[in-house]
């Protein structure tokens, strides 16, 4: 199943080198009821870009295994394609990853390609890997899975925010910059401080009033809604939305926003009075409010005539 691959270049010879445990993980692949043929592409893939992997002409065999073993594993599931999250994550992202690959290679893959799906759907794959390679080497395989837990989050996958917060915490300042994509000389630990309390502050971000973010949409068009939703105060995270008969959770803050669906709607929830006055560029009637920052300067709220919801900051 390795017909294609050239046996000069630092993917072949490892093949070479290897080729016991180099078939046992081809044949657990078919084993696992993945197309020989489509495993054997997967293969021929992964070859022209493993070069990108390569230090000196010479490939770690560590990470050539774990490469091999994830880039398998997917063609068997067929979830090996081309424009795909997890394609991508190992021939785009990973290659970058050069301090995480070199201290902690199986880690690095198993976190990474395990993420990359997530980031995909609900934020910014290429801002994933940029702050991923930022990051320097790391002595522990558990650091590595919270950068990437943290790069997640920051990359725009907002329903990972209360884990990443509490695991950016955790990380040294040497770590917890690059990864969070702050300014060198930044105290992490100040930063993360005033973010959770506004979670709409981040350094070097406006901070002037006015819609920060538009959460939702209609269901056609990829959002989450057949009926427009109403913001109304409560869930776990204080702000909440009705629609389509069901309570939905909102989790947003500057990186991203996600709403998750908790169940069937609270009847007699009555909205929040919305302020006199917003900083917003419409005219539209208010049909629910809910603070969206612990102090109240920034509002989720929702209008008769649209599918969306903004998150609005009231004042400077």
């Amino acid at each position: 199943m390795t017909d294609g691959v050239d046996r000069g270049s630092a993917f072949g010879r490892w093949l070479v080198a290897d080729r016991s445990a180099v078939d046992a993980v081809l044949q657990g692949a078919v084993a696992r009821g993945g197309d020989r043929d489509v495993v054997r592409a997967a293969v021929v893939d992964l070859a022209a870009s493993a070069e990108a992997f390569a230090t000196g002409g010479a490939l770690d065999p560590v990470l050539a295994g774990a490469l091999l073993g994830r880039v398998v594993d997917l063609a068997a599931r067929g979830r090996w394609a081309v424009g795909g999250a997890d394609r991508t994550a190992v021939t785009d992202v990973l290659p970058r990853l050069t301090g995480l690959l070199r201290s902690q290679p199986v880690a690095t893959v198993d976190a990474v390609c395990a993420a990359s799906r997530a980031v995909a759907r609900a934020g910014d794959l290429r801002l994933f890997g940029s702050l991923l390679a930022a990051v320097p080497e790391v002595a522990e395989p558990a650091t590595v899975r919270s950068v990437v837990l943290v790069a997640a989050w920051r990359s725009g996958a907002a329903r990972f925010r209360a884990a990443a917060l509490r695991e950016a915490r955790s990380l040294p300042a040497s770590v917890a910059v690059p990864v969070l994509g702050m300014p060198a000389g930044t105290d992490p630990s100040v930063a993360l401080a005033r973010h959770a309390l506004d979670p709409w502050w981040w350094p070097g971000y406006r901070s002037e009033p006015g819609v920060l973010r538009r959460v939702g949409g209609f269901r056609g068009f990829g959002g989450p809604w057949v009926t427009a939703p109403r913001v109304v105060p409560g869930g776990p995270t204080g702000c909440a939305v009705t629609a389509d008969g069901a309570t939905w959770a909102v989790v947003a803050d500057v990186h991203g926003a996600a709403v998750v669906r908790l169940g069937d709607e609270q009847t007699g929830t009555a909205p929040a009075a919305a302020p006199a006055r917003l900083p917003v560029p419409w005219a539209d009637r208010i049909t629910g409010t809910a603070p969206a920052s612990a102090d109240g300067a920034v509002l989720l709220v929702s209008r008769l005539h649209s599918y969306w919801v903004d998150a609005v900051r009231v004042a400077a």
